[in-house]
């Protein structure tokens, strides 16, 4: 260590008859640091709240002029473009997203130690780093990238990214446990006490320490998208998987009745059906994700100097993520005038907070480092001084501001992600219908459409806003289901011993009038048609909407 120390030392002695390239590594860093991404994403987020996605959208390009645009760009564009109704737009965004984290994939599988320690952060601050997306943010892609192809109507799409999901929650398990352990390693030996935020006296240990934060296994996985799954694997035909992801849910969220129905009774429901009803999953999006804002207080670090080691009180900026408040879930909603049960799955605030709590030992080791190595370098500069004159005493005073002001805690996370996740599961007649939504500025009413063996609505406040998703719906399809007789459909068998249901919801929203007449053949030509027409009439496009309540 006093190898390195000597080095750090003679670099900036030399650094520091270079008084020009000082002051603008200085500014640099002094103005990297007030740029926090709190500040930054406010005009995108006031946009969001007041039910006008496009001039987030326009508040969003704005702050990214750069050509070469980061994982945060496309995960806040893909939901804006979701809240507009703009599935492929966004489902085309949300992919870009994906690739940038599969190539964090890549260098976990193929070379995982450059992804442990950070040059950058050790000199300046973690806003230097790449942005790689905390965990649950690389999760939440491939759950946003479901939903939308839901909304298209491409289920064997959502359950390719359901797949992707479980195989990326694996990936990242791994990783971590690799990086806890470097993270320890380098602290013990840089002789670093501090391992732990709990240690940091000031810091506000209850956000991170609270009873539902702790009782998260871990940061990626959810109650909520493990329901999803069991949702699109049932919609499809696959009782089996269907049971595992229901199961998990379970295990997650226990005594949850909405998730025990799930489960219960689903052999028989995926072989058989009534043509007269739609098992509709309504899925509830309250909020924001929490902001991380950035917290200054002082650590005890050796800082080497001629006489040895002085244990010196430096001021070292902290990631704080507060409490977010649940009361914007709803806990019954009103579907055709008759109040259902909404369960809470998935809160991504505790998500969030888990998340950095995980992440505190590594933030902790990079901030001790950099701060050791900025105080090395400050004494080499101050020792200087004297042989620079006037110039020698700017310089220190200048390094002095320039350390404070580059301390900085990293606020970057997805803002625009819902901040909590619920559910509803009714069984619907095909047709038009209205849900009765309680938000924090009254009654929200919405009209949609279901038609099928399975069909997803998504609802999602923010602020005064209520936002509208839904598979799509077929209204000559509903028609010949309400003119149909009282008798279960069977699932027929596939050559592969699969059932056919598999095909038949992924058709389902997309299926003609000709389609649904093959499948249903017991209704009169006539009948049929005449039914169909009346009920086209009321068909609906699926959009995303923010209008008033009526």
């Amino acid at each position: 260590m006093e190898q390195q120390n000597k080095s750090v030392a003679l670099t900036i002695k030399r650094l520091g008859k270079n008084i020009g390239g000082s002051v603008c590594l200085i500014s640099l860093v002094a103005g990297c640091a007030t740029n926090g991404y709190d500040r930054k994403a406010t005009t995108t987020m006031d946009a969001m709240k007041s039910g006008n996605a496009e001039l987030a959208l326009q508040a969003l390009e704005q702050q990214n002029p750069d050509k070469d645009k980061d994982l945060l760009y496309f995960m806040e564009k893909g939901e804006l473009l979701r809240m507009k109704g703009s599935y492929e737009a966004s489902k085309e965004t949300w992919l870009a997203a994906d690739e940038k984290v599969r190539g964090w994939e890549d260098q976990v599988k193929t070379d995982p130690s450059k992804l442990l320690g950070d040059i950058g952060s050790i000199v300046f601050n973690d806003t230097t780093r790449r942005y790689d997306g905390r965990d649950y943010e690389k999760v939440f892609i491939n759950l946003r990238l479901a939903l939308d192809h839901l909304a298209i109507g491409d289920w064997d799409s959502a359950r390719t990214e359901i797949k992707k999901m479980h195989e990326r929650e694996a990936i990242i398990a791994d990783f971590r446990s690799k990086e806890l352990d470097a993270a320890k390693s380098s602290a013990e030996s840089k002789g670093l006490k501090t391992t732990s935020f709990k240690e940091l006296n000031g810091y506000p240990v209850e956000t991170l320490e609270d009873p539902a934060v702790r009782g998260l296994k871990n940061s990626y996985e959810s109650a909520f998208a493990n329901y999803l799954a069991g949702f699109v694997y049932e919609g499809l035909g696959e009782p089996s998987l269907a049971a595992a992801g229901y199961r998990k849910a379970i295990e997650m969220r226990p005594g949850q009745a909405t998730l025990e129905e799930g489960l219960k009774g689903l052999d028989g429901r995926v072989r058989s059906r009534s043509p007269k009803l739609v098992d509709t999953l309504i899925v509830i999006e309250s909020g924001s994700a929490p902001a991380i804002s950035s917290m200054t207080l002082p650590i005890i670090l050796p800082i080497p100097g001629r006489s040895g080691l002085s244990l010196i009180a430096t001021p070292i900026s902290w990631p704080v993520i507060r409490a977010a408040d649940n009361s914007v879930v709803p806990a019954t909603i009103t579907v055709d005038d008759k109040p259902v049960q909404v369960a809470l799955l998935t809160s991504v605030d505790q998500m969030a907070r888990r998340a950095l709590s995980d992440e505190m030992p590594g933030i902790i080791a990079r901030s001790s480092i950099r701060a050791i190595t900025k105080g090395i370098a400050q004494k080499a500069i101050d020792d200087n001084a004297g042989s620079l004159g006037a110039f020698g005493s700017l310089l220190s005073i200048a390094a002095k501001a320039g350390t404070m002001l580059g301390e900085v805690a990293d606020e970057r996370t997805w803002r625009t992600l819902p901040g909590f996740f619920s559910v509803a599961r009714v069984k619907l007649a095909p047709g038009m219908h209205k849900i009765l939504l309680p938000t924090a500025t009254g009654p929200q009413l919405r009209e949609v459409g279901v038609s099928g063996a399975y069909a997803m609505v998504s609802l999602r406040t923010s602020g005064p806003s209520l936002y509208l998703a839904q598979t799509p719906y077929n209204a000559e399809q509903a028609a010949l289901a309400l003119a149909a007789p009282e008798k279960p459909i069977p699932a027929a068998k596939t050559a592969k011993g699969k059932t056919a249901a598999r095909k038949v919801a992924a058709n389902n929203s997309k299926s003609t009038g000709a389609d649904a007449t093959a499948t249903i053949t017991a209704v009169p030509a006539e009948k049929a048609a005449a039914v169909a027409s009346n009920i086209k009439k009321k068909a609906i496009v699926p959009v995303s909407a923010s209008v008033s309540a009526p």
